[in-house]
């Protein structure tokens, strides 16, 4: 199990630099590498809470995603320098609510919501998170309750109509 402090505020940061391999042919960052960059910046925080490449392959369990959103409000270009802040919305012990900002500086550039299970990779089926697992997602919830929680948090896609 990790040793990690949790952060104080329960936001965990990533940081990365946008790669030339990573534009696409309108010269920014593709839509995959901004998957890619949230999912980093999501093994960030599961190494916090303990959840490593060592304890999946002496435990057998994991997380999969059963949902994601994300919405693309800035572009990021070649050699940007990226931040991905991620948080815990909440916890069931079974499920995880990850809520991500991803910034260049201080500009916002996309948001990445994602709902995860914990996962028996062994039996290939949803199980409880470990007990400390579900106790460090409680903590990082709470921890994080002081930030204020984004409108945009669980919104659904779709074309609105007036």
């Amino acid at each position: 199990m990790s040793n990690q402090i949790l952060p104080e505020n329960g936001v965990v940061s990533y940081t990365t630099t946008v790669k030339p391999e990573w534009l696409d042919l309108n010269n920014h960052m593709n839509v995959a590498y901004y998957t890619m960059t949230f999912d980093l910046a999501l093994d960030a925080l599961h190494h916090v809470i303990g959840l490593t490449h060592e304890y999946i392959e002496r435990e057998r369990r994991s997380t999969v995603a059963l949902e994601a959103h994300i919405t693309y409000q800035q572009e990021a270009s070649l050699g940007d320098e990226l931040r991905v802040d991620t948080r815990v919305i909440d916890s069931d012990g079974k499920k995880a609510h990850y809520y991500q900002e991803m910034y260049r500086g201080e500009q916002l550039l996309a948001t990445h919501e994602t709902l995860s299970i914990s996962f028996d990779t062994d039996a290939r089926r949803s199980c409880l998170f470990d007990e400390t697992f579900a106790e460090r997602h409680r903590q990082m919830a709470e921890a994080q309750r002081k930030l204020p929680t984004p409108s945009w948090i669980g919104r659904k896609v779709g074309i609105r109509r007036k």
